[in-house]
């Protein structure tokens, strides 16, 4: 089952750039990751995890899920 809930963000404190995962820099809105929510808990199946997610504001796409 999955629950879609309303979150609130903030910006970042520590801010990065955006790059792919060879290193390169993406200039993409500015190329930083500058927007956060706080700590979500996260079930699948049954392992829970509480995690942060930065955010980047993206076009079509609902999410990319990707390394730190």
């Amino acid at each position: 089952m999955v629950k879609w809930l309303k979150m609130t963000y903030r910006e970042k404190k520590h801010l990065y750039p955006l790059v792919i995962i060879l290193g390169d820099l993406i200039n993409y809105r500015g190329g930083i990751i500058n927007i956060e929510i706080g700590l979500v808990m996260i079930r699948i199946k049954r392992k829970t995890i509480t995690i942060n997610f930065d955010i980047l504001l993206l076009g079509n796409d609902k999410a990319v899920l990707g390394i730190p």
